[in-house]
């Protein structure tokens, strides 16, 4: 699966973003999770609330429909609050990434993905939306996580 193929030419159609990642990972638990933090404590403490994201500063904890399998994401960032997207709003949470790195992870805590650096801030807000399927049943899911400056460096 590509899943840059995943998303076609309308994720972005009246704005693009700085940067943006794809990438295609395996969840387990119905949770995976976008982190600026490499100690697994700051992970696993985010559990998401039903259908709807959480956070803890350092991570947040996005739901899955399925309990196990492959998913879809574009994960991008913009210098200014970045355009709705389109799909169920999963909901937004701030993060700090003191580093200015962000990554996605699951539970197993896989082998590091693409990594987005972000723009110089002192704090990151994060929009999840779970998109329509692309496809037939067979289809992974989709989700378009945007992040951008909440606060700059003083």
């Amino acid at each position: 699966m590509d899943p840059e193929t995943m998303f076609g030419e309308d994720l972005f159609p009246s704005d693009q973003p700085w940067d943006v990642v794809f990438d295609s990972l395996w969840v387990s638990y119905s949770e995976f999770w976008l982190t600026a933090s490499s100690d697994p404590n700051d992970i696993t403490s985010v559990i998401p609330d039903g259908d709807s994201v959480a956070g803890n500063g350092k991570a947040v904890g996005i739901p899955t429909l399925i309990s196990a399998g492959d998913i879809a994401v574009a994960l991008s960032v913009w210098r200014r609050p970045a355009p709705d997207g389109v799909g169920n709003l999963l909901g937004g949470s701030r993060i700090n990434a003191a580093d200015r790195e962000v990554s996605l992870v699951n539970v197993e805590g896989r082998e590091p993905g693409p990594i987005l650096v972000l723009p110089e801030a002192d704090e990151y807000q994060v929009k999840v939306w779970r998109l329509p399927s692309a496809g037939g049943p067979e289809e992974p899911e989709r989700y378009d996580i945007r992040v951008w400056p909440f606060s700059t460096p003083k």
